[in-house]
């Protein structure tokens, strides 16, 4: 599995949107607000993300795991 913090700036800007985008149809706080809403893991919801972006499963970004969970 590829690193999400090697890959190149434009990949991880694509997959990011993505990110981003599902957050806001759901309007979801932060990724574990995205996977609560989904009944998912946070793997789950990444891969997804991936998948969308047409890039294959990297690793969840290390900022975008450590947000902390408001219920």
């Amino acid at each position: 599995m590829k690193i999400f913090e090697e890959l190149p700036r434009n990949v991880q800007v694509l997959i990011l949107a993505k990110l981003c985008r599902e957050m806001a149809a759901v309007k979801a706080r932060n990724i574990h607000h995205l996977a609560k809403t989904r009944n998912t893991d946070l793997m789950g919801v990444w891969r997804g993300i991936c998948r969308k972006a047409g890039q294959p499963v990297c690793t969840i970004p290390v900022e975008a795991t450590s947000a902390v969970i408001n219920g």
